[in-house]
């Protein structure tokens, strides 16, 4: 059996960005495992109970806030558990999320001041994956992450 793949569901064309839109990716080796049935699409906000649109969010300190400032941690912490039994059920390695997402970044997020300006750290649901086990990649990342799914496969 292969390997499933987590996968933010913006990037294969859902539209459950804060924004209402996708963030689609057209990449051969997305086209492959959705053609294999590998890929398992999430979106930790939208689990968390946060609507489609929404207020854009960043992390501030440990907390997460929205643009007007309401504290929104909590949503996205129940999104990145029930991300987590998804993995669980599936027993998934490997994801492929958006970047520099509050839920989903695993190397670089917003810095708090909805400015633009990225800072290093790993969002909500990338360190509850990591903790885990799971393989985490931006969708900048798409060759290494088919590389390190063939290193999967072949252990069979």
């Amino acid at each position: 059996m292969k390997e499933k793949i987590l996968i933010s569901a913006c990037l294969i064309g859902e539209r459950v960005r804060y924004d209402g839109r996708s963030k689609a990716l057209l990449d051969d080796h997305l086209s492959t495992w959705k053609k294999e049935g590998r890929l398992v699409p999430i979106c930790p906000e939208v689990l968390g109970g946060l609507p489609v649109p929404r207020e854009p969010a960043e992390q501030v300190g440990t907390l997460i806030l929205s643009q007007s400032g309401k504290d929104v941690t909590q949503a996205f912490e129940k999104g990145a558990a029930l991300c987590l039994e998804v993995v669980r059920k599936n027993n998934i390695k490997v994801a492929i999320l958006k970047e520099r997402s509050p839920s989903c970044a695993s190397k670089q997020v917003y810095d708090g001041t909805f400015s633009g300006h990225l800072v290093d750290g790993k969002g909500r649901t990338t360190l509850v994956l990591e903790e885990e086990g799971v393989r985490v990649f931006g969708e900048s990342e798409i060759q290494e992450a088919w590389a390190y799914i063939c290193t999967i496969d072949a252990k069979g």
